[in-house]
C-alpha cells in the first residue's frame, strides 16, 4: 500500500511538473498559437457567466476589451483631473491679480471676501482680524478672544483646516445668520508672522470641506492673502 500511494505522489509531481513546464514554455513562446491557430479550435476554458463553455480566442477578445475599457476609464480621469487642475490654476491666478490691485487695507478686506465667494461657489466667507491688530486704518469683523482660541486650537498648528463638524456656536460666531446654510467649512490661518485673524469658507455642502480632503491649495490662498495684508498694514 506505501508502494502505491508512493506512485500516485510521483504520478501528481510529473503532471504538476508537466503544467508548470507548459504554462513556462508558453509565457517564453506567446506565439505558439499563432503557429498552430488551429488549436484555438479545441482549446475551452469556462466561462464565468455560467453560459457553458468559451473558445480561447473569444477570451482574449473579452480581456483585450476589458483592458481597453479601464484604459478608457483611466485616460478619461487623467483629462478630467486636467482640466479641475487648470480650472482651479485660473481661479488662483485671478485671486492673486485681485490681491495685488487692492489699494487699500479696507478694499483688501472687502473685495477678497467678494472674490473667494464667487471664485469658488461658497454660501459665505468671513475675515476676521484680532482687535489688537486693528486700528483706525484697519477696522473689520472681529471674534472674541474665546472664540480666535478655539478655532486657532482647532487649527492647531497646520496653516488651514477642514472642518464639517464644528459646534453651532463657532459657526454662529463665523457666520452669523448665514450659519444654518454652511454644513462645511475651511479655516484659513492669516500669519504674519503673528496669528492675526483667519478666513473662515462656508460651503452649503457637507462634503465641500471633509477633514480628510487635502489643504494645500487652502494653505497657498491663506498664505496669499496675509502677504498682501502684510504690504497694505503695518503690523
Amino acid at each position: 500500500m506505501s508502494k502505491q500511494g508512493g506512485n500516485s505522489d510521483s504520478g501528481n509531481a510529473v503532471s504538476e511538473i508537466s503544467e508548470k513546464a507548459i504554462l513556462s514554455y508558453l509565457e517564453k513562446h506567446p506565439d505558439l498559437l499563432m503557429k498552430h491557430p488551429d488549436l484555438l479550435e479545441k482549446l475551452q476554458i469556462p466561462h464565468n457567466t455560467g453560459q457553458g463553455m468559451v473558445s480561447l480566442i473569444e477570451r482574449q477578445v473579452e480581456v483585450l476589451r476589458d483592458k481597453n475599457r479601464q484604459q478608457e476609464e483611466q485616460l478619461l480621469a487623467l483629462v478630467n483631473n486636467a482640466q479641475q487642475n487648470e480650472e482651479i490654476t485660473e481661479k488662483l491666478h485671478h485671486y492673486s491679480l485681485q490681491l495685488s490691485s487692492a489699494s487699500s487695507i479696507n478694499e483688501l478686506l472687502q473685495n477678497t471676501a467678494a472674490e473667494l465667494q464667487q471664485l469658488f461657489d461658497l454660501a459665505v466667507v468671513g475675515i476676521y482680524i484680532k482687535p489688537e491688530y486693528q486700528n483706525g486704518s484697519l477696522q473689520t469683523s472681529t471674534l472674541t478672544e474665546k472664540t480666535f482660541a478655539a478655532l486657532f486650537d482647532t487649527l492647531g498648528k497646520d496653516t488651514s483646516s477642514c472642518q464639517n463638524a464644528l459646534d453651532d456656536e463657532l459657526l454662529t460666531s463665523l457666520f452669523g445668520d448665514d450659519a444654518s446654510a454652511v454644513k462645511s467649512c475651511a479655516l484659513l490661518a492669516l500669519d504674519t508672522p503673528h496669528r492675526v485673524g483667519l478666513i473662515a469658507l462656508g460651503a452649503s455642502e457637507r462634503e465641500r470641506f471633509s477633514p480628510q480632503m487635502g489643504t494645500l491649495i487652502l494653505s497657498r490662498l491663506g498664505e496669499q492673502f496675509s502677504t498682501a495684508l502684510k504690504r497694505n498694514h503695518d503690523f
